[in-house]
């Protein structure tokens, strides 16, 4: 650690680097700006890091298409996240539309909508019963929030009756 409390491996071999990243990337699935994220954290000279990257790339430690995939059922299985809410968690990582498409495809529609119900049906036993005039527009707000589409939502409440 140096005195900023950022690692600095910048003056270690390229070997060295090439280690420790991979074993970063070896812990669970990362994207490749993640990665150059951690390189740049390392303080990794931007032709060393771009070298590294493409070691990782083409000995399959970083691969985008499965990063996503394993992104969206963890986040949507885990976290109760909706489609729209992982779409921007993974624009935001520079990933492609193509493989965003890919990635959403993981979420099987029968258990999207099952946990949209479970989430309505979650949030309304939430809700104290006095604030009856508010509950669906609480349950949209918040499964809504979860990054799911509206539509499906209204459909959920539309089938429990509430």
């Amino acid at each position: 650690m140096n005195a900023t409390g950022t690692e600095d491996i910048s003056g270690n071999d390229p070997a060295q680097v090439l280690k420790r990243i991979a074993r970063y990337c070896a812990f669970r699935e990362r994207c490749r700006k993640e990665v150059q994220q951690k390189l740049n954290e390392w303080k990794v000279p931007p032709g060393k890091a771009l070298q590294a990257i493409r070691y990782l790339e083409e000995n399959n430690f970083i691969r985008e298409d499965r990063f996503a995939k394993s992104f969206a059922r963890g986040k949507f299985h885990s976290n109760k996240w909706g489609r729209i809410k992982i779409q921007y968690e993974l624009k935001s990582r520079d990933l492609p539309d193509n493989i965003i498409r890919d990635a959403l495809q993981e979420i099987g529609e029968e258990e999207y909508m099952k946990t949209i119900c479970d989430l309505v049906l979650k949030k309304e036993t939430e809700i104290k019963a006095g604030k009856e005039l508010n509950i669906r527009e609480k349950i949209i707000t918040f499964v809504n929030g979860k990054g799911f589409e509206f539509e499906l939502i209204a459909k959920a409440l539309k089938e429990l009756k509430i």
